[in-house]
């Protein structure tokens, strides 16, 4: 698979990215453990490179991931390297970095964005980010009119090279796409839980879709049963009422059923399940981008072979689609 384009930057990327919300270690979101446990910096620091090595240059994170660890462990180990690797991080989300808090509380002002993007720089120890992206998924016009001309300012200092939005809600999209020069809009979307609508919209607007949630949290790596249980200090242990496919550390019993119905078309021509669902969504369309989780080198050299067999047919795709919906 050829390397891909972040809307219309220039920026060039693997068709697969990396997300650093797991190596960021544990924190909490309003109380509650938003991590996914304890983590190896040493290990978190040998995935990221082994990714470089296996030809993956495209690594999210965001400044509330262990609030500001998953920056440092992206920074350090790309030193030395940085000129082979595309970052993009997030920024919206308040945060206490000593008592390992995030806040419900968001803050999209300009001078906010500006005091936000310089202490991510100092703690990926670089001078420009390539993506600079909002993370609360959703505010007002008023203040979306704000984070634009703050975003337009960074990117004209040089500080960062293209900016988007995550965020679930395709109102929202359409807005950020209408009113500004972005190039991105990130979003979940696996196979499990189909967002048509939201990548027709970045089809439509020139924009890359890049997606959050390709394995349903874990989901679909094929570890989990019925009888599986996970700990509180995982955020899909936790009690966020927001979390999608577990619940109290469970797997959702109708996302399992659902997986056991298309797990045969997935795991074809000796894909793994892991491989299967990114190719599931390499074959919705041209503009995703598919940024699974990484934790361990194991997990990384498994997803980076998904690219080898590239994305589903459309006879595939469509015999999904007649079965889930």
């Amino acid at each position: 698979m050829n390397k891909k384009t972040i809307g219309s930057s220039g920026l060039q990327v693997s068709p697969l990215g990396f997300g650093g919300w797991a190596i960021g270690g544990p924190f909490l979101l309003d109380g509650l453990p938003d991590g996914w446990g304890e983590v190896d910096d040493k290990e978190s620091i040998r995935a990221v490179q082994t990714a470089l090595d296996q030809g993956i240059n495209f690594f999210d994170t965001a400044d509330v991931y262990g609030t500001g660890h998953s920056e440092e462990i992206v920074g350090q180990a790309l030193q030395g390297r940085r000129q082979d690797a595309v970052i993009a991080t997030k920024f919206g989300f308040t945060y206490d970095a000593a008592t390992r808090n995030v806040f419900t509380k968001l803050d999209v002002s300009r001078n906010y964005i500006r005091w936000a993007c310089q202490a991510s720089l100092r703690r990926l120890g670089m001078d420009y980010i390539d993506l600079y992206q909002i993370h609360p998924g959703d505010f007002s016009s008023e203040q979306l009119d704000e984070a634009i001309d703050g975003l337009e300012r960074l990117k004209q200092e040089g500080l960062i090279r293209a900016y988007g939005w995550s965020t679930w809600s395709t109102a929202n999209a359409e807005q950020f796409a209408r009113k500004s020069s972005g190039a991105a809009i990130q979003h979940p979307l696996n196979v499990l839980s189909d967002d048509s609508s939201m990548v027709e919209l970045c089809e439509r607007h020139g924009l890359s879709s890049i997606n959050n949630s390709p394995l349903a949290m874990g989901l679909l790596s094929g570890k989990f049963t019925a009888a599986s249980s996970l700990p509180a200090d995982d955020v899909r242990g936790s009690g966020h009422e927001w979390v999608q496919y577990f619940k109290d550390g469970k797997p959702l019993p109708e996302y399992l059923a659902k997986l056991d119905a298309v797990r045969e078309i997935l795991t074809s021509g000796g894909r793994s399940l892991v491989q299967g669902a990114l190719a599931w969504i390499w074959g919705k369309s041209e503009c995703t981008i598919p940024i699974p989780g990484l934790k361990n080198v194991k997990q990384v050299e498994e997803a980076a072979k998904a690219i080898s067999f590239g994305p589903l047919t459309p006879s595939q795709m469509s015999e999904i689609e007649a079965i889930l919906r």
